[in-house]
């Protein structure tokens, strides 16, 4: 009776144990199979991972066999610097769900997967991973070249793709900067921008040509001798009324592009225009001290015609009062400016021009 006890003790206790083993294994299906696989045509192969172990998949696949631990990995046709080529299914740790490994979704794995990356003309390191799990934490892997391109190659060996992939990194410099003192300048040619042109230090130490360009103006100067870390001023004179765009570039380095605007020119007309006719009216009132008859409306007109001409001639560089000013820019610098130009200027026109004299006196030809 004891012995028949013992008996069905261990058959019970087989049947359970082939029950758990039963439900440690998940069959994957043919849809899922050819979800993976992708175009008929030209099937991605799958490859079982296993611990210590790694099988590659061939041929037609109905269904598939897949343990706790194990994982089917397939590469994908396209590569991305930001997303490995690589996909990953599994299971849970009763094998009771299927689990797709994708990019965004952190799941260990019991079994590592090994990687292998070298470079093309690039040094990698480390040039050896395995990973444990999918997605964060992430791995950093270092690249250093001596000259690269626009970007590297690297070429990433997964343990279950001997052929591996290339992936393209993008190389990202640090920029030329390029700083306006101001965004926004009078336009017309009658304002000059003043830029700031700094070369990134990891330029090093040996002088290099930084060439700038602009949409519609000319810078000045238009190429510059800086070494990394130096900064040097460019101007711009400004053109029509708008906006322009400068740009500077260095082989490999290069800025972004900087808009400047070109604004309409209220209130430097305004300013000139108020300042020629103030000059024209301290003209008047000398010219009749001394002696002479005067034509109001004539000054006036005058006043406002060599104001406004002086005050551009300032604006481009040419100082027509014979004075020196200790700035050139702003409204009350114009406004000067168009004043001395009409009280200097209308007794000195009306000696060159005897037409324009009389009409200043108020006299008929």
């Amino acid at each position: 009776m004891a012995t028949r006890c013992v008996m069905l003790c261990a058959l019970v206790l087989a049947g359970q144990v082939g029950t758990g083993a039963a439900q440690q294994v998940r069959v994957i299906h043919k849809p899922v199979i050819a979800r993976l696989r992708g175009d008929s045509t030209r099937p991605r192969v799958l490859t079982r991972i296993s611990p210590g172990k790694t099988d590659t998949l061939r041929g037609r696949i109905d269904s598939l066999r897949l343990r706790p631990g194990q994982v089917i990995a397939v590469t994908l046709d396209t590569t991305s610097p930001a997303t490995l080529p690589f996909r990953y299914l599994s299971t849970d740790s009763a094998a009771a769900t299927t689990l797709y490994l994708r990019p965004a979704v952190e799941i260990g794995l019991a079994s590592p997967i090994r990687f292998l990356l070298n470079g093309d003309r690039v040094s990698v390191t480390p040039s050896a991973l395995s990973l444990k799990h999918t997605n964060l934490p992430f791995e950093r892997v270092r690249l250093a070249a001596a000259s690269p391109g626009e970007s590297v190659r690297v070429h990433i060996r997964p343990g279950f793709n001997p052929r591996g992939v290339d992936v393209w990194v993008p190389v990202e410099r640090p920029a030329i900067a390029l700083e306006p003192v101001t965004p926004t300048v009078t336009g017309l040619g009658l304002a000059v921008a003043i830029v700031h042109v700094t070369l990134p230090p990891e330029a090093g130490t040996t002088p290099r040509v930084v060439r700038l360009t602009a949409k519609h103006a000319i810078p000045e100067p238009s190429e510059l001798t800086l070494a990394g870390g130096e900064t040097r001023d460019a101007k711009v004179r400004s053109v029509g009324i708008g906006t322009d765009t400068l740009y500077a570039r260095s082989d490999p380095f290069h800025s972004d592009r900087v808009v400047i605007v070109y604004g309409w020119p209220v209130r430097f007309f305004a300013a000139a225009l108020l300042g020629g006719l103030l000059g024209s009216v301290v003209a008047g009132y000398g010219a009749r001290r001394r002696g002479k008859g005067t034509s109001p409306p004539a000054y006036g007109v005058g006043g406002l015609a060599t104001g406004l001409l002086v005050a551009i001639a300032f604006a481009v560089g040419l100082n027509l009062t014979g004075l020196e000013m200790v700035t050139q820019y702003g409204e009350a610098v114009v406004f000067v400016v168009a004043a001395l130009g009409a009280l200097l200027g209308l007794p000195g026109i009306g000696k060159a021009v005897p037409v324009l004299g009389r009409a200043l006196e108020g006299r008929a030809r």
